[in-house]
C-alpha cells in the first residue's frame, strides 16, 4: 500500500521544523544560560564536539529532513511511481532517532568536556592532568560502548532505507 507524496512531505517537513525547533531551543542555552559554552568552543578541544553536535543537527535535522520531504514530493509526482510505507517510515524513525541521538551525546560531551576543561584550569589543575580529568567525565560517549557511533549508523541506515525506497519509486508505478 502506498500513500500519497503529499503525506510523506508532509511528514517529512514536520520533523524538519520540529528539528528547527529543537535546534533554537539549543541555541537558546549558550546565549542566555551559560554562556562559558562559546569560550569552551573557541578554546578548541573538547568544546567543540558541542559545536560540532549542533552543526550536524541543523545540517541532518534540519536540511536533511527538509530535502527529503522535497524528494519525496517531487519524485513520485514526476515519474508516477510509489513509495513503500514500511521502508519511508523506517527511514523517517531511524534517521531521526539516530540523529538526536548522536547530535544530542557530541552536544552534551562538548559541553561537560568544555566546561570542565574550563574549570580545571581555573583551579590550576597541571595541563597534563586535565586531558585524563575530561576524558573520565565524557567516555561515556564513546566507551565501552561506541554510544555515538551506533546513533550515528542508525541514522545512517535510515537514510540508506529512504535512498531505496525513492530509487524504487522511479520504477514503482501505480496501479
Amino acid at each position: 500500500m502506498s500513500t500519497s507524496p503529499e503525506v510523506w512531505a508532509k511528514r517529512f517537513g514536520t520533523v524538519a521544523l520540529g528539528n528547527a525547533v529543537i535546534g533554537i531551543l539549543w541555541l537558546i542555552f549558550p546565549i542566555f544560560i551559560d554562556t562559558r559554552i562559546a569560550r569552551t568552543v573557541a578554546g578548541g578541544s573538547v568544546g567543540t564536539w558541542g559545536y560540532l553536535g549542533f552543526l550536524l543537527f541543523g545540517l541532518i535535522g534540519f536540511a536533511g529532513f527538509t530535502g527529503f520531504a522535497f524528494l519525496y514530493y517531487i519524485i513520485p509526482k514526476l515519474t508516477g511511481g510509489t513509495v513503500n510505507n514500511l521502508l519511508s517510515w523506517l527511514h523517517l524513525v531511524l534517521m531521526e532517532v539516530g540523529t538526536l541521538g548522536a547530535t544530542a551525546l557530541l552536544g552534551l560531551a562538548g559541553y561537560i568536556g568544555g566546561t570542565t576543561l574550563l574549570e580545571e584550569t581555573a583551579k590550576g589543575t597541571a595541563a597534563k592532568d586535565i586531558p585524563r580529568i575530561v576524558h573520565s567525565k565524557i567516555a561515556f560517549v564513546v566507551e565501552p560502548i561506541p554510544t555515538v557511533a551506533i546513533f550515528a549508523g542508525i541514522a545512517a541506515l535510515g537514510t540508506l532505507l529512504g535512498v531505496i525506497t525513492l530509487f524504487s519509486a522511479y520504477r514503482k508505478k501505480q496501479v
